[in-house]
């Protein structure tokens, strides 16, 4: 069982994108998922980090651990967005969302201040800080931007060559109309 999700660069070949955990044992998240509540989750590979989500300005409002998952461990890119935070009675770490890949956003807001911005479908915006360790945040924001540059990039290729299909469909269907009008 793979307990880390290792991404492959799809430019130039360059740098391996590791655990978010320098430990490399599962963080917070994994082990939840690992627990008897989500049995069909135990297997996936995931990112993950702890964040708290912050206003525009910066204050702080909740402490937030996301993580992405590849749902399948055949796919070499995660396709989920998965959100826990602390719960209101006992302070566990609670699973809040599972959200496709396909219907959110993430973009680096700023990166001096290690914050990541998250658009849902829905339009919904929030702004989440990266927690940790001051000797290991830098390296670890560096693997998000990593990994939402792999992201952006896969998106942008599964873009274009939905298009080509498309273009070539099109030919396809007017070839196809021409022979039959002139028979």
């Amino acid at each position: 069982m793979k307990q880390r999700l290792e991404l492959e660069m799809a430019l130039d070949g360059a740098d391996v994108v590791g655990p978010a955990c320098p430990t490399g044992w599962p963080g917070k998240l994994q082990r939840l998922l690992q627990s008897g509540e989500f049995d069909q989750l135990r297997d996936f590979s995931i990112f993950e980090s702890n964040f708290v989500q912050v206003t525009r300005l910066g204050d702080v409002a909740n402490k937030v651990t996301m993580g992405l998952a590849a749902s399948n461990p055949a796919q070499q890119l995660p396709d989920l967005l998965l959100l826990a935070g602390p719960g209101k009675e006992d302070g566990r770490l609670q699973l809040y969302g599972m959200i496709p890949l396909q219907f959110v956003q993430l973009f680096v807001h700023d990166k001096s201040r290690r914050q990541l911005k998250v658009k849902l479908h829905n339009g919904r915006t929030f702004y989440l800080q990266l927690q940790g360790q001051p000797r290991t945040c830098d390296f670890e924001f560096g693997q998000w931007v990593q990994l939402l540059y792999c992201l952006r990039f896969h998106s942008a290729l599964s873009s274009q060559k939905d298009g080509e299909e498309d273009e070539e469909e099109e030919e396809y269907q007017t070839e196809r109309e021409d022979r039959r009008d002139g028979a």
